[in-house]
């Protein structure tokens, strides 16, 4: 169990990178639209991440088994990924379509598999169609999520960057 403390403070440590993100980004005026959506999934993975980390530690307290505390937690990281991934992804549509921004489809694509990948490997370690451990299926999704996390804040920058000062 003690990985899932070692990802919850990767997780914080990532929030608080893309925090420092904002701060140096500039001023409300250089932000569009879109940018508060793509940098909305930087924020929804990482910090779902650290309440997914922390959700078998909780429940072992509480004197769940680590088997069933890390079932649960699969279950609640397949139930985050479908909501936030559903509702942010509804509003990137919305917002591309009011203002016709262009985002790269194959980063975008890449990412959509990514979270998808992960939400499927947890659904399916949390009904034991895979083998093994489901705290070592969990700390993998959790890592996947942390990976998508870190992915969009780098495509986030890389775009900034192409924009140039605003």
């Amino acid at each position: 169990m003690e990985i899932f403390h070692t990802l919850a403070e990767v997780s914080v440590a990532i929030t608080g990178f893309s925090s420092l993100i904002i701060i140096f980004r500039g001023s409300d005026a250089a932000w569009q639209d879109h940018d508060y959506v793509h940098f909305g999934f930087v924020l929804a993975w990482s910090i779902g991440s650290i309440f997914l980390s922390l959700i078998p530690l909780l429940l072992a307290e509480f004197g769940a088994a680590a088997a069933q505390a890390a079932r649960l937690g699969l279950y609640a990281t397949v139930l985050y990924i479908i909501v936030t991934g559903s509702v942010l992804t509804r509003i990137q549509t919305r917002t591309i379509t009011r203002h016709g921004v262009t985002l790269p489809f194959l980063p975008r694509l890449l990412m959509t598999m990514l979270i998808v990948t992960t939400a499927v490997i947890a659904l399916l370690a949390g009904i034991s169609v895979l083998p093994g451990a489901p705290h070592a299926w969990l700390g993998l999704a959790i890592v996947l999520l942390l990976v998508a996390a870190t992915a969009d804040l780098g495509i986030f920058v890389v775009q900034t960057t192409r924009k140039g000062p605003a």
